[in-house]
């Protein structure tokens, strides 16, 4: 397989979701010269439409309306049950309204509430595409620009002269390469190692298994917030749907709110994710289910988020009771940042849900847009600072035999195994084993078939171009499913969204983190202190 394109440019950005387009454009706000950067984005999809950020609600949790700094790091640390990254979290609470705001510049317009500012728009059901369409256009009209969509990035090697290449291939079957001075990831989170998720399908964790092979480490890896109310209707997308008002019950009639003490639908969605997410498996798992799912009975309400979840309801002509059961929603966990947001590879920058150490054992709702843009303003200052002083060569093309290295791996070859059909079970596996219920005995049992998958990787068929992308897809959700597995099963306790069935309780001596490195093909945990 040869390589048919070559690029060069200043800056490669992975991903078109808000992080990646926001990063662009932040990058102009904050230069001296506008559109100086020669950048090349990367989307796996039209760029933006396949992003989590379409789908939101377009809400972003700052410091406003009298809401204070102090009250934003206070609530972020309690929710993530104290082992977030104090610096990190202060750095949002000093980043957030200005990098929210500075979209304004895009457009965009919001309106204010205590504690949250939110994206103004027509379309009840996913206001969060305001902000994709806005940035979209930004760097589509933006000079020294060029997008690479519909293309999957393989790989990325960095070479002797301190550039890299980034390896991609599109779904056209065309592999391109680009030689650059500095890269951004912002491919999204690894909620899609569930077999029930409501991110975007193109989100195979293909940041997380990048950097692993550069050799940049995972924090956090073990939390995952579940949101609990997901459609569990046959054949219908496990979207999330948030009423606040209404009755959740067992197949005996048996109100779930109140038999677990949980105050009130609406709280549970919002304080309580993780306490109603596992109550509503303790109930499937004693067999008071309905064809394995929990029954959901709205009340008429006209709040911003039951709007919302009335109006999902239209379009999927969905029926009262509704089949619910948690879905998997957002990944706590991510790549090991400084208190900048810069990582261990110069040169080499991060952003959005990829970030690991923001948000500890469980995000805050509200925070994962606000998380995003923080940290990519953040990454786009780091960017700027890097190519104006500390890089001053040209890019070159001295070493191809790196690229060479990446593309035999992904020689067309025979196997006993297609890749799509693995990472199928790799989703179902991770589901029953490590999802929002685990123990010592089902972790143990989901990292063994892990471990006997990776092994065995050289015996995966690669027919056709389209089974190179699965191929490397199938790679990243395989790593991405370790790291989980490996922290989950060395966390013994229950904290935030982590809650293991064999060590219910909070433990003090567990207010650390577990950090993983990747060498050799064996994960190395190490158990940290938090600052």
């Amino acid at each position: 397989m040869n390589t048919t394109k070559m690029l060069s440019t200043d800056l490669v950005v992975i991903g078109g979701g808000i992080a990646g387009l926001s990063t662009i454009y932040f990058i102009d706000l904050l230069s001296k010269y506008k559109n100086d950067v020669k950048a090349i984005i990367i989307s796996k999809s039209s760029l933006g439409f396949g992003s989590s950020t379409y789908y939101s609600a377009g809400a972003f949790r700052c410091p406003v309306s009298g809401y204070s700094k102090e009250e934003y790091v206070r609530d972020v640390i309690e929710g993530g049950r104290y082992i977030n990254r104090t610096a990190l979290v202060r750095l949002l609470a000093d980043y957030a309204f200005n990098s929210i705001t500075a979209l304004e510049g895009v457009g965009l317009r919001f309106k204010a509430s205590r504690g949250t500012l939110r994206v103004i728009s027509e379309d009840p059901l996913f206001p969060g595409k305001e902000i994709v369409l806005a940035l979209r256009r930004y760097v589509l009209n933006r000079r020294n620009t060029t997008i690479l969509d519909n293309t999957h990035v393989l790989d990325i090697v960095r070479v002797s002269d301190s550039t890299f290449y980034t390896v991609g291939i599109t779904y056209g079957g065309e592999y391109v390469t680009i030689n650059s001075k500095a890269v951004c990831l912002a491919t999204g989170g690894i909620s899609n190692i569930f077999i029930r998720s409501d991110n975007p399908q193109q989100l195979t964790c293909d940041g997380h298994g990048i950097c692993l092979r550069l050799g940049l480490p995972l924090v956090d890896m073990e939390f995952t917030q579940f949101f609990p109310l997901g459609i569990a209707e046959k054949s219908k997308p496990s979207f999330m749907i948030p009423f606040q008002q209404g009755r959740l019950v067992n197949k005996l009639g048996e109100e779930l709110i109140s038999k677990y003490g949980l105050e009130s639908l609406g709280k549970a969605i919002i304080y309580y994710r993780d306490a109603l997410s596992r109550s509503m498996m303790f109930e499937v798992a004693a067999g008071n289910d309905v064809e394995g799912s929990l029954l959901l009975y709205p009340e008429d309400q006209q709040d911003s988020l039951s709007s919302f979840a009335h109006e999902l309801m239209r379009r999927l002509k969905l029926t009262v009771p509704v089949k619910v059961l948690p879905t998997a929603h957002f990944s706590m966990g991510g790549v090991e940042v400084d208190h900048n947001i810069n990582t261990s590879v110069n040169g080499l920058y991060i952003a959005g849900e990829l970030v690991g150490g923001v948000h500890g054992a469980n995000r805050l709702g509200g925070n994962a847009l606000t998380s995003c843009v923080v940290t990519s303003m953040k990454a786009a200052e780091n960017i700027l600072k890097y190519l104006n002083n500390e890089f001053h060569d040209k890019v070159s093309r001295s070493e191809d035999s790196a690229v060479v290295d990446v593309t035999r791996k992904y020689v067309l070859r025979e196997g006993k195994y297609s890749p799509e059909s693995l990472k199928l079970e790799i989703r179902h596996i991770m589901w029953a084993d490590v999802g929002v219920l685990r123990s010592e005995e089902s972790i143990k049992r989901a990292l063994n078939r892990l471990n006997e998958m990776y092994e065995h990787l050289d015996n995966i068929a690669i027919n056709n171009w389209t089974e190179v992308i699965k191929y490397s897809e199938l790679e990243n959700t395989l790593l991405a499913s370790i790291a989980v597995s490996t922290s989950a099963l060395l966390r013994t306790e229950s904290r935030g969204s982590h809650f293991r069935t064999d060590h219910p309780e909070e433990s003090s001596g567990w207010k650390k983190s577990i950090k993983l490195m990747y060498d050799g093909g064996k994960f190395k945990p190490t158990i940290i202190d938090v600052t």
